[in-house]
């Protein structure tokens, strides 16, 4: 008969920490996060090296990244809690107090944040995490938001639970139009933002100029430049700030649509969440617009 060896077996504890340490790329955090003192969450990643025979992390000049071993065993150790989730929530084992993680891109919250909160049920507990379209979806990846409405930053539908076209429009100030005809458009936008760099590379394959005449990370700080005339942005028709108005001129070439969609985190229970599920894709999605559904979940 073969002897099970027991201490081979990875503890969940483990593997949770290591997941937060990737989540933040950091020891500090991740400590902080899970209330440990970063000593014993040290000792636990060792312990964790150990059992699977190699490095889980490297040091670089903000906090650590993965090593390869540690890409491998993050895609198992997040399917391994996920499962271990849904086991503790078979016949209604789940904590009383489960609290769920929404997410909902930065550019959007002005219009939709007050529709999810009257929309999702009241019985439930929740934790609202707004941010760019890249960092939610690191965090989306890394298991710290359950579901997430954003832009999508690629045509995979993995992890999809709807989706529909995004119309993105010009936004001009109400008295001022910067823009001259046979000069470079004059763009107020984020350089690294998702929305501008898809805007730019569709002016570059439609040979038309423009030029970056600011630059800021924050869309009050873009709206008052665009209201200031400096320039013109690009946003969401839905969310394009009030105080601005589309431009319509022949000058501003025609935009392209891009994608929205609601994600959900890997090993989300999407059969016992369909009504909080149903609830946020109705407050997400545009006002009239039945959204395309993808999985179903029973």
């Amino acid at each position: 008969m073969m002897q099970v060896r027991y201490g081979h077996n990875i503890p969940v504890v483990l593997l949770r920490s290591f997941i937060s340490i990737s989540g933040h790329g950091s020891f500090t955090k991740a400590a902080e996060e899970l209330n440990l003192t970063q000593p014993a969450i040290s000792a636990q990643i060792k312990r964790l090296q150990r059992l699977v025979g190699g490095d889980l992390f490297f040091k670089k000049a903000q906090g650590v990244g993965l090593t390869e071993l540690g890409s491998v065993v993050e895609s198992y150790a997040r399917r391994i809690l996920a499962l271990n989730d849904q086991i503790i929530a078979i016949a209604g084992q789940a904590p009383e107090q489960e609290t769920v993680q929404l997410g909902i891109q930065n550019i959007f919250a002005g219009r939709v944040l007050a529709d999810v909160v009257n929309e999702v049920p009241r019985t439930g507990h929740y934790r609202f995490i707004c941010g760019s379209a890249p960092i939610l979806a690191e965090k989306l990846k890394a298991g710290y938001v359950d579901l997430v409405f954003m832009l999508a930053l690629t045509e995979s539908r993995r992890n999809v639970l709807a989706e529909w076209s995004e119309p993105i429009v010009w936004g001009r100030a109400q008295n001022v139009f910067p823009v001259v005809e046979n000069e470079p458009i004059p763009l107020v936008g984020r350089e690294e933002g998702f929305i501008d760099r898809n805007v730019m590379h569709a002016l570059d394959e439609l040979d038309v100029p423009y030029k970056l005449v600011f630059n800021a990370g924050d869309l009050s700080a873009l709206t008052a430049a665009v209201e200031a005339g400096i320039g013109v942005m690009v946003a969401p028709k839905r969310a394009l700030p009030g105080s601005l108005i589309i431009g319509r001129d022949r000058i501003l070439p025609k935009l392209p649509e891009l994608r929205s969609a609601v994600f959900y985190k890997e090993g989300f229970d999407i059969k016992r969440h369909r009504a909080l599920i149903d609830a946020f894709i109705a407050a997400v999605s545009p006002q009239g617009l039945v959204a395309k559904r993808l999985a179903q979940g029973g």
